[in-house]
């Protein structure tokens, strides 16, 4: 049995990754993209949609009950168990 709350750790730990992946694409897209407002506009599109869904997915994430257990492999629960 897992608790499910190893899986968001995990989903905190990947979205630690997108945060630092996304803050350099934007960093790149900004400095050595084409001058213009169509970059910013791009940009601001980028952001805007990656804070919906996480937001969304926040939202989500605030009614699942973490306490619960997750048993990955049902037919070997009596061979884990010591």
């Amino acid at each position: 049995m897992v608790p499910l709350a190893y899986f968001l750790i995990a989903w905190l730990v990947f979205i630690g990754v997108f945060a630092l992946m996304s803050f350099i694409t934007i960093l790149m897209n900004l400095r050595y993209g084409l001058s213009g407002s169509f970059t910013y506009v791009t940009t601001g599109i980028f952001v805007g949609v990656s804070c919906l869904v996480l937001l969304a997915a926040g939202g989500y994430l605030f009614t699942v009950d973490w306490t619960q257990d997750v048993n990955l492999l049902p037919g070997t629960q009596s061979i884990l168990e010591l």
